[in-house]
């Protein structure tokens, strides 16, 4: 997992190989935490680029003093060694936490910062930037600043949200809901790039196979998951791979990619795809 084996890689040309060859790539929901290692962690990160996921989702939110930070919630005590609203503490009050995994046990690591996260996916790994309340603006800074553009993807939660991200940082990759083709065409008016995209298509367990290949045919890519089914054991990784996405997003990082024979398959789509270097 150490070996740099994305670096250089044009995100936007690997996932177009990904359509093209039929080849699902996992995203880790928050970063594939597992016992012994917090969801939103270092840790959850280099076990899930192990297990062989690309795209590690994570959570960004900002301290008190503007650090960006990882975690889900808006207060401390579900993940962490504290208590009360990370808007309302320090980065090096933060930083001064441990991380409790899902079983409730104390880990020796603290929360990370967004910088830190984008250090351990160089070359590595993709980051599937989740907002909680963080201006797009900030979150474009911290991209630049870390030069980082090549291995993030920004989530969006509307069209002018997508449109707003596109105009500030045309390089980098959004993700943004889409129900139907509709929905691309204020994209199109404001002369969005629709290859630095990805639509997602909820976590409803099956994606949306008709408008997935609509969107195909317009070179889009597609991601969703289905974190009940995984939750309720009634999940079909082949199934979801074979329902047309190019991407599907798992809590369950380990059994989805033993699944998907998902390290092997992710190096393999690199070697056969020479636009993507």
């Amino acid at each position: 997992a150490d070996e740099p084996w994305l670096q250089g890689v044009d995100l936007a040309a690997y996932l177009d190989c990904a359509r093209e060859q039929n080849v699902t790539l996992l995203q880790a929901h928050r970063a594939g935490d597992r016992p012994g290692a917090a969801e939103n962690s270092i840790g959850a990160i280099e076990a899930s680029l192990a297990d062989g996921a690309v795209f590690i989702e994570i959570d960004v939110i900002q301290t008190r003093d503007d650090a960006l930070v990882l975690l889900h919630d808006r207060t401390l005590e579900r993940t962490t060694t504290g208590a009360g609203r990370v808007s309302e503490i320090t980065l090096a009050e933060f930083s001064a936490l441990r991380l409790v995994d899902l079983n409730g046990q104390t880990l020796a690591e603290a929360p990370p910062t967004l910088a830190q996260v984008f250090d351990t996916l160089d070359g590595r790994g993709i980051a599937q930037i989740d907002l909680k309340g963080v201006p797009i603006a900030t979150i474009g800074a911290a991209i630049e600043a870390a030069d980082a553009a090549d291995r993030s993807i920004v989530i969006t939660y509307s069209i002018d949200d997508a449109i707003a991200l596109h105009q500030l940082l045309p390089d980098v990759m959004f993700s943004v809901g889409i129900d139907d083709l509709a929905e691309l065409e204020p994209l199109i008016d404001a002369n969005v790039d629709l290859s630095r995209m990805t639509a997602w298509l909820g976590a409803n367990g099956t994606g949306n196979p008709t408008l997935d290949v609509q969107l195909a045919e317009r070179g889009i890519e597609t991601s969703y998951g289905d974190f009940r089914g995984e939750r309720e054991g009634t999940v079909d990784y082949e199934f979801m791979a074979s329902n047309g996405a190019e991407v599907i997003s798992v809590d369950n990082v380990p059994a989805a990619a033993a699944a998907l024979d998902a390290n092997a398959r992710a190096r393999v789509l690199l070697a056969a795809c020479p636009a993507s270097r």
